[in-house]
């Protein structure tokens, strides 16, 4: 089409997280530990104590703040060509106004993650906020910008700083969640995320509606000043935090940490897998969603807003079962067969939709509510593991369990699954160009399950030697 105590205890496959931050000579912030969520003397079969008030607010916060950073990706799609249009742009040109966000973010992840405990991961997670704030209401006042190259340089430049900004907040979502429910990253990660989707499914409504009331500005000034008030929210919500500004170490070595860091997330094998099946979660949305409309109008003269009922349906299953992913995913070990597990009707769901050569079905509006159903709602369950089941691997590789190390993951984390938003509409587009609609679901299809085996394997394997 996207969810900081010093105590950090978590189930693994071969480690437990470290109780406690370094003191002296990181460089990194500290966040203060909520109080249900120390777990320092618990057992780690123990059932997480419940969540306190505060741990509530804080999740309200970040949810409100994925939310809008799902609908400011799309909020403008239902207005914005026909307005480039209107100024003498190609629809090339619109594309790539759309296009250039998830390159911008696939690359400012990486930034924010090295980013990140050198200014704070709060006060980036608020940063971001205000830069996607501002950079949403000036994307609003571009309605005064007539000629056509200007319009064009200006959507550009302010859709990629609004790309930067949701990065660094989503970057700070992710580091906050691992490090503030070390016992509940996948419940905590299935709210956020199923808001980022709400935001997703939403947005374009809410972004056509408001531009048919108000004009060009009007979703963009409302989505601006609910960013302020997030950001306002965010002062008073967020882990107080301890500045060791006068313990930091050099530069240098700082970099020198960030670099060694990089090459240990990047040379766990396992790491590999999670980067693949991002990959393939992300471009079985992006690659499918943009060609399906004009495919499935062809075929079954599916008009858009039939089409959009459609979508508001699978994404009640999305939303409806990414509680159930994220409650149950807390509970299993072996998160390599849970991924695995959800892969499997995820690849059939995929198939159903066109359907795929190889099923020998003709295309029915059953087989594409069914296979846009099984896709939303069992891969939520492959993606959601996914963050949790990184931290993990990298712990027990040796990388250290402080703010560093997790924005890090963050970051990495955000920009593979970004590199899929970036590959997906290219890719998808040539293939459905080349040889059609349903050869692109027969790909990703084939891509998932190979992906859904060799992950069982890995399950497998782990299963039998820990």
């Amino acid at each position: 089409m996207s969810p900081l105590s010093p105590s950090l205890v978590c189930t693994t496959e071969s480690s437990v997280f470290s109780d406690s931050f370094q003191h002296a000579g990181q460089a990194s912030d500290k966040l203060c530990p909520t109080s249900a969520e120390s777990e320092k003397d618990k057992p780690s079969d123990s059932t997480p104590a419940p969540l306190s008030r505060s741990q509530v607010s804080l999740l309200v916060c970040l949810s409100l703040s994925n939310l809008l950073a799902g609908s400011c990706t799309v909020v403008q799609s239902p207005f914005f060509t026909p307005e480039a249009h209107l100024r003498g742009l190609s629809s090339a040109a619109s594309g790539a106004v759309f296009s250039c966000f998830a390159l911008v973010q696939m690359l400012a992840f990486p930034a924010m993650g090295w980013l990140a405990p050198r200014i704070g991961v709060t006060r980036l997670y608020t940063l971001g906020l205000l830069v996607a704030g501002v950079t949403t209401v000036v994307f609003g006042l571009l309605t005064y910008v007539e000629q056509p190259a200007a319009f064009l340089a200006w959507s550009l430049t302010v859709r990629s700083a609004e790309a930067v900004g949701t990065a660094a907040a989503q970057t700070a979502v992710r580091t906050i969640i691992i490090n503030q429910f070390p016992r509940r990253v996948n419940s905590a990660m299935s709210l956020v995320e199923g808001m980022t989707g709400a935001g997703l499914c939403l947005g374009p409504a809410i972004g056509g509606s408001m531009y048919a009331l108000g004009g060009y500005g009007a979703p963009f000034y409302t989505l601006g000043a609910l960013f302020f008030v997030t950001a306002a929210a965010s002062l008073l919500l967020m882990p107080k935090m301890t500045d060791h500004s006068t313990e930091r170490t050099e530069m240098g070595d700082a970099d020198r940490n960030y670099r060694d860091m990089l090459i240990l997330v990047l040379s766990t094998a396992d790491n590999w897998l999670i980067f693949a099946a991002l990959l393939v979660a992300a471009m079985n949305w992006t690659a499918m969603d943009p060609s399906m409309e004009p495919y499935m109008h062809a075929v079954l003269g599916i008009q858009p807003a039939e089409l959009s009922l459609f979508f508001l349906g699978s994404f009640a299953g999305y939303a409806l079962s990414s509680p159930l992913w994220g409650r149950l995913s807390d509970y299993i070990d072996n998160t390599f067969l849970l991924v695995a597990g959800s892969l499997a009707p995820t690849a059939l769901g995929v198939l159903l939709i066109p359907p795929s050569p190889l099923l020998g079905l003709r295309p029915s509006r059953v087989l594409l509510g069914v296979g846009m159903t099984l896709r939303e709602v069992f891969q939520i369950g492959a993606y959601l593991p996914l963050l949790p089941l990184m931290v993990r691997r990298s712990t027990a590789r040796g990388l250290q369990s402080d703010v560093s190390g997790q924005a890090l993951l963050s970051a990495v984390f955000g920009a593979a699954y970004s590199l899929g938003n970036v590959l997906g509409p290219v890719g998808g587009g040539l293939v459905t160009d080349l040889w059609g609609y349903p050869t692109l679901a027969t790909w990703l299809g084939g891509v998932t399950v190979v992906l859904c085996v060799t992950l069982a394997a890995r399950g497998l394997v782990y299963h039998v030697t820990r």
